[in-house]
């Protein structure tokens, strides 16, 4: 995908990701589970969402807190996937 894409995509906001990264977005990838294994990352996440549930459980409705459980779901799954994507191309 070309930059001007990525960036339209990315709605145009600054990114964290210098321009090498954004070519290759594999090391970005690999990095974050060398510093973080699959095991915490799953534990952070948990502790994330746990957090946000308490300390929104009073002022969320049933739509935000179906959204954000979907969103915990779903970005679990990704991070499976992102972690067994930089497993099989470090080989």
């Amino acid at each position: 995908m070309k930059r001007k894409k990525i960036n339209k995509k990315l709605n145009y906001q600054p990114t964290k990701l210098q321009k090498h990264e954004l070519e290759n977005p594999f090391d970005v990838m690999d990095y974050f589970f060398h510093d973080f294994p699959i095991h915490e990352t799953r534990d952070n996440l948990w502790e994330l969402y746990k957090g946000w549930v308490y300390n929104s459980s009073q002022y969320a409705n049933e739509k935000i807190t179906k959204d954000m459980l979907c969103f915990y779901t779903q970005f679990s799954e990704f991070l499976d996937a992102c972690y067994v994507f930089t497993s099989k191309k470090a080989k």
